[in-house]
């Protein structure tokens, strides 16, 4: 392809030359023109077999309600491979010399957005559930980037498809953009397309880059002489949610999706559920440990015998390290021996032994249970909580405390870890 005509219904005309490297040109199976509207999420694409097509033509359609000037738009050229690799990508502007200064402000619709789930983490192997427009099938095109290398790949999806498979592992621990675009098809290889909200995420680190968080923890808890007595775990939450609970939920405290809190390569996020405990104690000037007299997720804290999570029939897992630019916390997942959890954990994160770990353990000889004040220490337990059999074993209490803070977006979306931070950030 060596030269692209566009046309606007206002008998606008402007070609527009191309020349790329000629070793690169043979790679691509494919060419996708795009005009990208600059005020709107308008964007009209041509499909274009590389090998047999020298010369392009875009036809801007008329619309009463936004301009369809051929200066407003900018042109988009990728070439790829078979594979869906992008191995050519070039901006143009379309608008003449007086108007090359304006902003290309490519404005998203913000009602709907591609969302990701983590199919086989072990595996790197992803899935982009893909917005719906309407009820009625639509085109669909997805622009997966590698933010550090800018690395493309673009992808079209059959016709009605609301899920897409990545065809390819993505690698551990990068940063990733993807971009989606649905509309309708116009013709053979022609199609009026609305642009999404960018979807930016962190693919999950593997096993091996979870094992050098994991010893950078280890690293920063090495003062035994911080290690104190526990006895029970705690949970806060505003009195309303335990009330719900014993009215509405016959007293079973029921799991929920981990959120993107911490680490946002953490094999944890959005992957499975459970109930987030704390074993934080705080030091008194007078040097007693005491927990927290004030919490920011609510005025109620139930308490549960640390024996209820580290015990023979559960089994330990170490599956993050972060800080929110003041404490280090440390999340731990306790999960119920070969339950669908379990096997996650056991794939994903790094097994502890409940009794030999520098974060949370029982001590045998000393009989007692203890925690490492260096850290704040979550517990992620994977199970419903029966409170009423809890409480009516003596195992669980229920008393009052401060709230401070607002938290219920943090808790719902998760706080993200402080990238700065040179402890617990690996910088891969």
């Amino acid at each position: 392809m060596h030269e692209i005509e566009v046309r606007s219904s206002a008998s606008e005309k402007i070609d527009v030359p191309v020349k790329f490297d000629e070793h690169k040109v043979k790679e691509c199976a494919s060419s996708v023109i795009m005009l990208a509207h600059k005020s709107s999420s308008l964007k009209l694409a041509v499909l274009l077999d590389t090998r047999a097509h020298q010369r392009a033509l875009v036809v801007i359609p008329g619309n009463r309600g936004t301009s369809r000037k051929v200066s407003d738009f900018y042109m988009e050229i990728y070439g790829i491979n078979s594979n869906g690799k992008v191995v050519i990508y070039d901006t143009k502007s379309l608008a003449n010399s007086d108007q090359q200064n304006e902003v290309m402000d490519s404005r998203q619709n913000t009602n709907l957005q591609p969302q990701l789930t983590r199919k086989h983490i072990s595996q790197a192997r992803y899935e982009v559930r893909l917005p719906m427009l309407t009820r009625q099938p639509c085109y669909k095109f997805i622009c997966l980037k590698e933010v550090s290398t800018d690395e493309k790949h673009l992808f079209q999806c059959a016709n009605g498809t609301t899920r897409y498979t990545v065809p390819f592992p993505l690698k551990p621990a990068k940063e990733y953009e993807i971009n989606v675009f649905c509309g309708s098809c116009d013709g053979p290889g022609r199609y009026t397309l609305d642009a999404y909200p960018p979807l930016k995420f962190q693919a999950a680190m593997d096993k091996s880059q979870l094992r050098l968080l994991y010893k950078r923890a280890i690293e920063f808890c090495n003062d035994r002489s911080l290690h104190r007595r526990i006895h029970f775990l705690f949970r806060n939450k505003p009195h309303q949610y335990f009330d719900k609970i014993r009215s509405q939920n016959g007293g079973i405290m029921t799991k929920y999706m981990k959120n993107d809190g911490g680490d946002q390569a953490s094999p944890l996020n959005r992957a499975i559920q459970g109930l987030f405990f704390s074993a934080f104690l705080k030091t008194t000037p007078n040097r007693r440990t005491v927990v927290p007299p004030c919490s920011p997720f609510g005025n109620q804290r139930l308490h549960v015998e640390a024996s209820f999570f580290l015990n023979q029939s559960n089994n330990l897992y170490f599956a993050d390290f972060f800080c929110h630019y003041t404490n280090h916390r440390i999340t731990l997942v306790v999960t119920k021996a070969n339950s669908y959890s379990d096997k996650f954990c056991s794939e994903n994160l790094i097994p502890l032994k409940s009794r030999g770990n520098p974060f949370l353990y029982y001590n045998m000889w000393q009989n007692g249970f203890f925690t490492n004040l260096a850290v704040n220490i979550e517990v992620f337990y994977t199970e419903n909580i029966d409170i009423g059999e809890l409480l009516s074993d003596k195992a669980a209490y229920f008393t009052f405390c401060y709230s401070k803070g607002y938290s219920r977006k943090k808790s719902f979306i998760g706080q993200r870890k402080n990238k700065s931070c040179s402890v617990c950030n690996l910088n891969l």
